[in-house]
């Protein structure tokens, strides 16, 4: 394709533009992927020398897509053979038909949210609501959720004096990357995540507004906050919780989170756990 920049802003912009995706990269600076709920639809690699999109694709269309571009679309390249009949890899220099490559796009993404399971398609539609937005710890929006979030666990642990030993763990000045979530313009639920180390981010201040529970929000900022970490050169995850927080504690360990001997300033402290995920 001609005007590479203009086709990968597009692609991208495309690949966004469907309900519930974001971007993602797992194996690191490329391919780039686009997800929902934690899965992957579609990876393009950008690179000059390797201007390629492999897409999920139903068995018989893919077959049938690489019989009418052999050579152009190829077996998924980097799946195992197990995956390969679901995945098509189209060779962007040699393929100009953008309609129908947004076509394939389309089919992408269907043929991902078809496998769901009906509450997880549930989830998908009540996150359709929901608008994310990148931002830092200065925002008033994250500020005030942040302000509820204390006001809840001061109410579950029981009274503020007994968390006073965690404040100076919870200043907002040392965190500088924030997902706030919002339900028609009004904000709901909140993330953010800061260096641990060279290799890990803490997450920290997750709160979603009791209104909005059990609509999988809270799992949800933690994807696009692991995403957003991992495209920063991260690779590990770490947090801490509390005892009583087992809400809290069950949505972390469905998102593959581990508990870890208690780290750095948590160590000694009985009420805590704290917990890893590779991302």
């Amino acid at each position: 394709m001609e005007n590479h920049i203009k086709i990968i802003e597009a692609i991208k912009e495309y690949c966004l533009s469907h309900l519930g995706a974001y971007e993602a990269r797992p194996f690191g600076e490329y391919p780039i992927c686009y997800k929902v709920m934690g899965k992957i639809f579609a990876q393009l690699n950008p690179q000059e020398n390797f201007y390629k999109i492999t897409l999920k694709c139903e068995p018989e269309k893919a077959y049938l897509y690489r019989q009418l571009y052999p050579g152009v679309i190829v077996r998924g390249y980097h799946c195992p053979p197990v995956q390969q009949p679901h995945w098509n890899t189209i060779d962007l220099d040699a393929f100009s038909d953008q309609e129908f490559l947004f076509q394939m796009i389309d089919e992408a993404y269907d043929s991902l949210i078809s496998k769901f399971s009906k509450k997880a398609k549930d989830k998908l539609s009540n996150l359709s609501k929901i608008e994310f937005k990148d931002t830092d710890g200065e925002d008033p929006d994250f500020v005030m959720l942040c302000t509820k979030l204390d006001q809840a666990l001061d109410e579950i642990v029981g009274k503020q004096y007994q968390r006073s030993k965690y404040h100076q763990f919870n200043q907002r000045d040392s965190i500088h990357d924030v997902i706030v979530a919002y339900n028609n313009g009004e904000p709901v639920a909140c993330g953010a995540y800061k260096r641990f180390d060279e290799n890990h981010v803490e997450i920290k201040r997750v709160y979603v507004d009791p209104s909005q529970r059990h609509m999988g929000m809270g799992a949800e900022v933690i994807r696009r906050l692991e995403a957003k970490a991992r495209i920063n050169g991260y690779k590990w995850c770490v947090l801490e919780t509390g005892r009583l927080l087992e809400a809290a504690h069950m949505m972390y360990k469905k998102a593959g989170y581990q508990i870890i001997p208690n780290y750095g300033q948590y160590a000694g402290m009985e009420d805590s756990i704290c917990m890893e995920h590779k991302i």
